[in-house]
């Protein structure tokens, strides 16, 4: 395992723009895979082409409601 292709979660939120809730959520979605750290069993660590991977999908178009 070479731990320069992972990034920590917290690192991993802010490289993406997403909150560390909701990168937590990707990840018990299981739609984020991730790592334990060997030193320290609670920190995950997220492989950086999987974060390119995310930050390079299409995102879905949000509607403008228009107030009445």
């Amino acid at each position: 395992m070479n731990y320069n292709e992972y990034m920590p979660l917290i690192q991993a939120a802010e490289y993406l723009g997403v909150s560390r809730p909701k990168l937590k959520r990707l990840i018990d979605a299981g739609e984020l895979a991730y790592a334990t750290s060997p030193l320290d069993a609670r920190v995950k660590l997220i492989r950086i082409v999987d974060l390119d991977r995310l930050k390079a999908a299409p995102r879905p178009a949000q509607s403008a409601v228009q107030p009445e």
